[in-house]
C-alpha cells in the first residue's frame, strides 16, 4: 500500500506518529513518501523571520532537507537523525545542529546555505498545500493520504501520546484504513490526558 506522510519536524505529536508508521511498516506492507509540511507556513508565520521562532527554526530545516533530497539525500534518515538530536536529546534547530546532522549524514555542508533560502518556500508551500487539497484546511500534522489504486484518502492523525506496542501499532493501523474507506466519515476526537512521551519513541 503506498500512502504519503506529511510532517513538520517540529511536532512532538507527527514524531511520534512517524514511529508507529514505522512499527506498523514491519507487520504491514507500506511504501511510505515522506513529505514536508510547514507549520510556519500554515499558520502564517514566514513573515517573523525569526530563527528563534520553534517553527521558523524546523522551516529552515526543512529548506536543507528540500535541497539535500533534490540531491538524493533519503528524507527519512534526514528526519529520524533531525528528530533523535531535537525530541531525544533536547538541541535546538540551530545552525550548529544542522551542520552536525550533514556531517552526520555525510552530506555537502554547504547544503546549510539553504537554511535562509527563501525560493524554496514555494516548493515546501506546495507540498503543505497538496496535504491541505486531500484532507481539509482545517488540519496540521501528522497527516497521511492512503494511494489505493484509483483511489485516494487520508486523515489527520492519529494523534498519539506515546508509542503504542507492536500489535496495537497494527490495530490503530488496520483500524483507520477501514474507517478511512468510508467517505462520509470526517472525524473522530477526544481530549489529550498526557503527552507527548517523545522519549517512548527512543526502543524504536
Amino acid at each position: 500500500m503506498k500512502i504519503d506522510f506529511y510532517f513538520d519536524p517540529s511536532c512532538p505529536w507527527c514524531w511520534i506518529t512517524s514511529r508507529w508508521l514505522l512499527l506498523t511498516s514491519n507487520k504491514r506492507d507500506l511504501e511510505i513518501n515522506w513529505k514536508l509540511f510547514s507549520l510556519a507556513w500554515k499558520n502564517g508565520e514566514l513573515e517573523k523571520n525569526s530563527k528563534n521562532n520553534w517553527h521558523q527554526s524546523s522551516h529552515r530545516v526543512e529548506r536543507v532537507m528540500h535541497a539535500a533530497n533534490k540531491k538524493g539525500a533519503d528524507m527519512l534518515s534526514m528526519y529520524t537523525t533531525f528528530g533523535i538530536r531535537h525530541f531525544l536529546s533536547g538541541d535546538d534547530y540551530s545552525d550548529e545542529l544542522i551542520k552536525e546532522v550533514l556531517d552526520q549524514l555525510k552530506l555537502d555542508p554547504k547544503l546549510l546555505t539553504y537554511a535562509d533560502n527563501e525560493s524554496i518556500d514555494k516548493e515546501l508551500i506546495k507540498s503543505s498545500k497538496e496535504a491541505l487539497s486531500a484532507i481539509g484546511e482545517d488540519i496540521g500534522v501528522p497527516t497521511i493520504v492512503i494511494h489505493d489504486g484509483k483511489n485516494s484518502r487520508g486523515f489527520f492523525g492519529p494523534v498519539l501520546s506515546e508509542l503504542p506496542t507492536q500489535e496495537e501499532a497494527v490495530k490503530i493501523w488496520d483500524s483507520i484504513v477501514e474507517l478511512s474507506k468510508i467517505k462520509y466519515f470526517s472525524e473522530l476526537k477526544k481530549g489529550r490526558n498526557g503527552g507527548p512521551d517523545v522519549y517512548s519513541t527512543a526502543k524504536c
